[in-house]
């Protein structure tokens, strides 16, 4: 959120608000589309159904993109400013190499408990995400009663920040629902009769979506209101502003469990994240689409190879935008250009909701499968636009990125396609059932 107030400064709880219900309404196409389909490969697959093999696997190696780089910017936030804000905050100096050190813990413990599997990653991500969500939630209630605000509405204002500076706040809050997706390459997991499990996704997408909007625009505002609304200008350069926050509000207990949680969460974050994408990889070579050792599982039915593979790219990714920008400008930039790759996938998801019902005659709803998905996209694409133009560096370094990633994309999934037909490029991303 540190990030994000740097931009929306007093609005920053509006940012999120907008972000969590622009997350609310693309969550009707994953709910939609994940009731037909179960697979391994998640949004790969649904866009498959929709729109065939290009834009599928476009759409999957999107996903890997914004995901492997979240997995990155996490640590080189947590090491190279987070926690050096904390240490100072409390009179200590960490060594200027210590973000290096954050990212290869921070990517390293989630490889290790990727490769042990599925399940175990299930259980942790389960137990931790509730404990974070409920203290969220009853601190940042204790600090808003606390806090006596004189104009309790000042915060969902646009105010001075104007719809730029709430569209760049949008650009962290947005990113912080990232692992609400992360459901959807689980399908293949669930328990239950197959045409159930795709219902199992959608729902448990609401429901996560639902607690942890929730709980992060409710943090956003006290957050807000405790720092002080006319001093938000300076809690993105204070050192550790939401301890301090929660220092003055909920005492020393109060803040000790602040980071001690925020810690966990960029473990399980990057967990979930690392899970997911692993996942996606595994669909991709399981469909010949990239080498099949990438479907490969080990023992405990991990797809070992994709994990490694793709933690090794988040940790060459995190060090390399770290000693570029430094820190701080690095965490900017990744963000946003995760942001870009999310939106590339959630379009394609989105056409492909639209396409699906319109050309395979099925019911449809005009809200739900054509209005909502236009309004989301349209929205993602506001929120893109916002954060590139004009242009400033160093933050439209994310646009250069994801074309970079992009375009030798687009000219590998032409190649590999080319001779596939129609029917089995629908069927992406699920189990081949033997003949």
């Amino acid at each position: 959120m540190t990030a994000g107030a740097a931009f929306a400064l007093v609005a920053l709880p509006l940012s999120y608000l907008w972000a969590f219900a622009l997350m609310f309404i693309e969550v009707n196409t994953l709910y939609h589309l994940s009731k037909d389909r179960a697979g391994a490969g998640g949004y790969y697959s649904y866009v498959s159904a929709g729109l065939g093999p290009r834009a599928a696997l476009i759409t999957g190696f999107m996903v890997t993109f914004y995901q492997v780089l979240s997995v990155a910017g996490i640590p080189v936030y947590v090491g190279g400013v987070f926690l050096p804000g904390l240490a100072q905050h409390i009179g200590l100096t960490l060594p200027s190499w210590f973000w290096i050190a954050a990212v290869l813990f921070f990517i390293g413990v989630p490889w290790i408990l990727g490769v042990m599997g599925i399940r175990p990653s299930i259980k942790v991500l389960a137990t931790t995400s509730l404990t974070e969500i409920v203290f969220l939630i009853g601190a940042s209630l204790i600090i808003m009663s606390r806090a006596h605000t004189v104009h309790p509405l000042m915060p969902f204002r646009i105010g001075e920040v104007g719809y730029k500076g709430v569209a760049m706040g949008m650009i962290f809050a947005i990113t912080s629902f990232i692992g609400i997706g992360s459901h959807a390459p689980l399908g293949e997991e669930a328990k239950g009769v197959q045409t159930q499990k795709g219902r199992l996704i959608g729902k448990a997408a609401l429901v996560s979506l639902t607690l942890v909007g929730a709980a992060l625009t409710l943090s956003a505002y006290a957050l807000t209101v405790g720092w002080g609304e006319a001093k938000m200008g300076s809690f993105a350069t204070a050192n550790a502003p939401g301890v301090t926050v929660f220092l003055h509000f909920l005492g020393p207990i109060g803040a000790v469990a602040l980071v001690v949680l925020a810690i966990n969460s960029a473990l399980t974050d990057s967990l979930a994240l690392l899970t997911s994408s692993s996942r996606v990889l595994y669909a991709i070579g399981r469909d010949e689409l990239v080498n099949t050792s990438f479907a490969q599982v080990n023992g405990r039915r991990a797809p070992a190879k994709s994990v490694s593979v793709l933690a090794a790219l988040a940790i060459a990714a995190g060090l390399s935008a770290g000693l570029w920008l430094g820190p701080a400008a690095a965490f900017n930039v990744m963000t946003t250009a995760v942001l870009f790759g999310l939106v590339t996938a959630h379009t394609l998801m989105n056409v492909s909701l639209m396409r699906l019902f319109r050309d395979e005659k099925k019911p449809s709803h005009a809200i739900q499968h054509f209005v909502l998905p236009l309004v989301a996209t349209g929205l993602f694409w506001w929120v893109l636009y916002e954060s590139v133009w004009p242009i400033a560096l160093p933050i439209s370094w994310s646009a250069v990125i994801w074309i970079v990633v992009l375009i030798p994309t687009i000219i590998y999934v032409l190649s590999v396609t080319r001779h596939m037909g129609s029917t089995e490029g629908r069927q992406l991303g699920i189990r081949k059932m033997p003949t």
